[in-house]
């Protein structure tokens, strides 16, 4: 049995360890699994011990169980080795720039799936017999590149890691992978002291900005905002004012990487900082590999400030001093997001992240330690996307119409805290140090209270421990609506009735968007008179009376 090959790694967190052992279990039953967990809890670490594992067993047993490691840049290819000789483990690497590397006859082979998979490396990918397939950033291997190593070596068995098993296109991974085992929630990462807590700013989802962005429908081959359409909408001055006004305001001194566009809007973004004497540069596809590793390096010696971006430090990038991140860069995609915020989240001791979104993405895709339905998108469902597409075209009517009643909300174009979280963090030995810290035993060291981006003029629906409420913004003063017998991390959202003008419905929902999900469930309705609102709980709970 596979199980049996599992060692205890006293080197690995728990999670690991129990990961680690979920996989080999799963193999006993499929030949394809799918592991979820979250950015910067040390997936390379984990398959690093999953592969001396197997590589030690084979040494027992007197056989070669070739295992192959598929990886599609350059920077994870670099991290895969380094935590392959941390380990002792003899390795090949077969990619177009580690050709100084290459050498077949060893079972560990580190591979780029560009190379590899390629028509004149046929022979090559032939000859090697892999019994294992480990696919890291896995969340690509739908692409044609990936889906050849399953006609390659249909055989083996295979496990691919991913922050976000999630696509676009709604259809799922179910044609690669037999099953999706999750990690525990991010939040729970959080809570333990594995990721760094963070504090969230953004502009409002009711701003102008946000509106031209929901507004757009041009769209790419990948499903994702056309670069000239976006570059015409956001490259401009006074925007890329207000990118640095925000650093000024939230993050002056500190260390961060910005996402932009595009190459241009990359060097625009350079030359305004740059102007204001800090320490900035660029990084794109185009950059040569010598001169990227150089500003790589200045960047993690404290030699630049910030390093601005196109989708390069999305994956495979570990610079855990990291103290914001900033999105200038909208995007239609999920891993996109969930990528680029989670750069800003490895754990560095007792560091705070700055998040600052100046595009307003958390509106359409929540905070980055909200609870998503992994399985859900694992299996796929094709019509909810085709029906998400439709949705958007609506979305400025619940973001906007409804939302900017003049007597239903304060619309600002200002960046403002949407979330702060604060929680303990532990040691390697996963020891909470609250004493350490100065604190008292008995005080409370997780702040983390959900706000919706629904405003009453001067109230907002939010969610806590105790239940739904409306929350005085200026007082703090706080009306209870019902009890909560939801998940964490849910967003409350207000959703107009079109066959009654002047009612609500209002939703606990795990997207933070006008879109449909699964898991949306109806808390109650909200019934509009002049400048008072009235709750009817969906659970026939007592009506209340707001005076707005």
């Amino acid at each position: 049995m596979f199980q049996d090959i599992c060692l205890t790694d006293y080197s690995l967190r728990n999670y690991q360890q129990e990961a680690k052992e979920k996989i080999f279990g799963q193999w006993d039953f499929v030949d394809n699994v799918l592991y979820q967990m979250p950015t910067g809890t040390g997936k390379t670490r984990l398959f690093t011990s999953i592969i001396r594992d197997i590589s030690l067993n084979s040494l027992k047993s007197h056989r070669r169980e070739g295992i192959l490691i598929i990886a599609h840049r350059t920077e994870l290819i670099e991290q895969i080795d380094e935590s392959l000789q941390r380990y002792h483990i003899p390795h090949g690497i077969i990619a177009g720039s580690f050709k100084d590397k290459r050498d077949l006859m060893l079972p560990v082979q580190v591979a780029s799936v560009q190379t590899i998979t390629h028509p004149s490396n046929r022979q090559l990918a032939n000859s090697f017999d892999a019994k294992f397939i480990i696919i890291d950033e896995a969340h690509h291997a739908i692409a044609s590149s990936y889906t050849r190593l399953w006609d390659i070596y249909p055989s083996a068995k295979k496990l691919g890691v991913t922050a976000t098993p999630w696509r676009m296109d709604g259809r799922g991974f179910r044609n690669n992978f037999d099953v999706l085992v999750p990690s525990m929630p991010i939040k729970d990462f959080m809570e333990q002291g594995w990721l760094a807590p963070y504090q969230y700013y953004s502009v409002p989802i009711n701003s102008s900005l946000c509106k031209d962005i929901n507004s757009i429908r041009d769209f790419g081959i990948d499903g994702d905002y056309k670069t000239s359409v976006l570059e015409e909408l956001i490259d401009t001055s006074r925007i890329r004012a207000q990118l640095l006004d925000s650093y000024y305001r939230f993050v002056e001194g500190k260390k961060g990487i910005i996402y932009s566009i595009s190459r241009l809007h990359s060097k625009h973004i350079c030359q305004q900082y740059r102007a204001a004497g800090i320490k900035i540069a660029d990084i794109d596809s185009e950059t040569p590999p010598v001169l990227r590793k150089r500003l790589v390096q200045d960047f993690k010696n404290g030699d630049l400030d910030i390093i601005v971006n196109v989708d390069i430090f999305s994956e495979g990038f570990d610079c855990p001093d990291l103290e914001f991140v900033q999105l200038a860069r909208p995007t239609r995609s999920l891993v996109k997001y969930i990528q680029q915020v989670g750069r800003g989240l490895r754990k560095n001791g007792d560091k705070q992240c700055l998040i600052l979104d100046n595009v307003g993405m958390y509106g359409r895709f929540g905070l980055p330690d909200d609870d998503r339905p992994w399985e859900e998108y694992f299996i796929g469902n094709p019509q909810a996307e085709s029906n998400r597409s439709s949705l958007e075209s609506n979305s400025s009517i619940v973001n906007s119409r409804n939302l900017r009643e003049t007597d239903l909300s304060e619309g600002v174009e200002e960046m403002t805290l949407i979330q702060s979280v604060s929680t303990s963090f532990m040691t390697e030995n996963n020891e909470v140090s609250q004493n350490q810290l100065g604190m008292s035993i008995e005080e409370p060291i997780v702040t983390n209270e959900i706000m919706s981006a629904v405003v009453f003029a001067k109230y907002k629906i939010c969610e806590n421990a105790d239940g739904y409420g409306i929350y005085n913004t200026k007082t703090g003063e706080r009306q209870f609506l019902s009890g909560s017998q939801s998940r964490q991390s849910i967003s409350i959202k207000l959703l107009k009735t079109s066959d009654q003008p002047k009612k609500y419905t209002l939703v606990s929902s795990s997207n933070r968007d006008s879109h449909v999900s699964p898991n949306d469930r109806v808390i109650g309705f909200l019934f509009k008179d002049g400048r008072a609102l009235r709750f009817e709980p969906q659970n026939g709970g007592s009506v209340i009376d707001i005076k707005i």
